[in-house]
């Protein structure tokens, strides 16, 4: 009989989760063929002022962060990151693309963009905010 044992350091169950979960999802859509993705956005001196991470998976890719640093928004860097990635992601064979921000963020970036809102998250990350996401097809 199995028994539920709840850990401080996961990292034993977490390997088996993603083990397991990983040979159920390419036993039915294929291997993840998973690659990250980082660009960076540069001053002068090299120093990163912004950036985007995400990760190409099976035929999307997931953006999981972008960020701008304040002296440097209002200039299309961050629309310049997101095709830059939108290419990689056609290099890669990916279909689309999705990625979730705060309403603290830049919910209304996305729709400029092409992206289109499939789901709101109320009161996240706190009360009285939410959590968009957004998708597009390359």
């Amino acid at each position: 009989m199995a028994s539920l044992q709840r850990e401080t350091d996961g990292a034993q169950t977490k390997e088996a989760v993603i083990a397991g979960l990983s040979a159920y999802n390419a036993a039915r859509v294929g291997p993840r063929n998973s690659a990250p993705l980082a660009i960076s956005l540069r001053d002068d001196d090299g120093t990163i002022v912004g950036g985007l991470i995400g990760e190409l998976k099976w035929q999307w890719l997931h953006v999981d962060l972008i960020w701008i640093d304040e002296a440097h928004r209002g200039r299309g860097h961050g629309e310049a990151l997101v095709a830059m990635a939108e290419q990689a992601a056609r290099d890669h064979g990916a279909r689309g693309v999705y990625l979730a921000t705060m309403s603290l963020q830049a919910p209304d970036f996305y729709p400029k963009l092409g992206y289109a809102q499939y789901g709101i998250l109320e009161d996240y990350p706190v009360e009285g905010h939410r959590i968009h996401q957004f998708a597009k097809a390359l």
